[in-house]
């Protein structure tokens, strides 16, 4: 009996299939509650899109890889914990996060102390570019264009243009006072003469006297960069009529609906330009691809946070597949010596500061429609 008991014991172990590792974790610290929830659920979307795309073509490491999700609720204080708990108890090897500028800043030491890199993938600043990399946090990892690299890639296409002064125009609030002093940092480095840097104050609605003062100045080109004030400005703009070319960071769709269906067929905003980061306007099979599967899956256009998240998920899985490793330490060095393409062009190769020079896109209206005019930085 014992004989036959040894056999069937032996049978049992030689035809027990071997389980497949358990999935690799990629922890993402986003807001998924509270007033801003819909701009975490947007990058939460590009993730999901990403590992739903490497799963079906095999995973990672002969495994599948997996999200994990700790929502920030854009407070410093809860991304704090969130990010602890992702690293401590679920031991995520590297984060994507954290979306809200104050919870980034906030957790980037946690991630320098525990050694586990972050792909900041949303938050533009170019103050976590210089914390990041040489001689600050190693472990800090920033994909999306900086506002400086924004406002450089601008002002050296305007300067390519023959532009030789600017009136700089922006809504207050931190995000636009941040752009606005870079498009004068950049504007000054390219020999571009800063001839006002206006700043609208809050629910200003009348701005045809700002508008008046600008136009006594006589500037080549208006850079605006506003978000409450946008329709009201090119409101008053088009009765202005005045026709000074307008390029910036501009909301077209908000623009656009301000004016008179008159004043777009005449060709008023045919001058216009925007700097962009992401535009569903690119016509490159791989963008094109992208917004074909994230409309598919989702119902919805792609907004700027899913394409930047879906890329850095790609870029993190890719860094681990390299690495042949879902250890910190060898995602972190896989992710210093990368060179993936973005879909935008060029390579997510990192500088000193661990942060990419992707390229930009200009747009604006032309013939009443929106198009690509050049592809600028990176």
């Amino acid at each position: 009996m014992a004989f036959r008991m040894v056999l069937l014991t032996g049978f049992v172990l030689a035809f027990t299939p071997v389980l497949a590792a358990g999935p690799v974790h990629i922890g993402v610290t986003t807001i998924l509650s509270g007033q801003y929830a819909e701009r975490g659920q947007s990058e939460q979307y590009g993730v999901e899109l990403a590992l739903e795309r490497i799963n079906e073509a095999g995973g990672v490491l002969g495994r599948p890889v997996e999200a994990l999700y700790g929502d920030n609720a854009a407070d410093p204080a809860t991304g704090i914990a969130a990010t602890k708990r992702l690293i401590e108890e679920q031991h995520v090897p590297v984060l994507l996060g954290a979306l809200w500028p104050p919870v980034t800043h906030a957790i980037m030491p946690i991630v320098a102390e525990a050694k586990v890199p972050l792909v900041i993938d949303i938050s533009a600043g170019q103050d976590f570019v210089d914390a990041s990399g040489i001689g600050g946090n190693d472990y800090a990892f920033k994909t999306i264009p900086s506002d400086r690299d924004i406002a450089l890639a601008l002002m050296g296409w305007l300067k390519g243009r023959g532009v030789h002064s600017v009136a700089i125009v922006s809504d207050d609030n931190p995000f636009n006072h941040v752009n606005a002093d870079s498009m004068e940092k950049a504007a000054s480095a390219a020999g571009i003469k800063v001839l006002a840097n206006e700043t609208i104050a809050k629910d200003t609605k009348d701005l045809a006297p700002l508008l008046g003062q600008l136009k006594a100045l006589a500037p080549d080109q208006i850079v605006t960069l506003l978000g409450p004030s946008t329709a009201p400005f090119f409101r008053d703009f088009e009765q202005s009529g005045w026709r000074v070319p307008i390029t910036g960071r501009i909301d077209f769709s908000v623009a656009t609906g301000a004016v008179s269906p008159q004043f777009l067929d005449s060709g008023g905003l045919d001058d216009a330009t925007s700097v962009t980061v992401f535009n569903p306007l690119i016509e490159t099979p791989g963008v094109q691809d992208f917004i074909q599967a994230y409309r598919t899956k989702y119902g919805i256009m792609p907004t700027q946070r899913s394409f930047f998240a879906y890329e850095a998920t790609n870029l993190v899985v890719d860094a681990i597949r390299r690495a042949n490793s879902d250890k910190p330490e060898d995602i972190q060095r896989a992710l210093k010596t990368t060179t993936m393409p973005s879909l935008l062009g060029g390579t997510y190769a990192m500088d000193d500061h661990n942060h990419p020079h992707t390229p930009m896109q200009i747009v604006g209206v032309r013939g009443g429609k929106m198009s690509v005019i050049a592809l600028v930085g990176g």
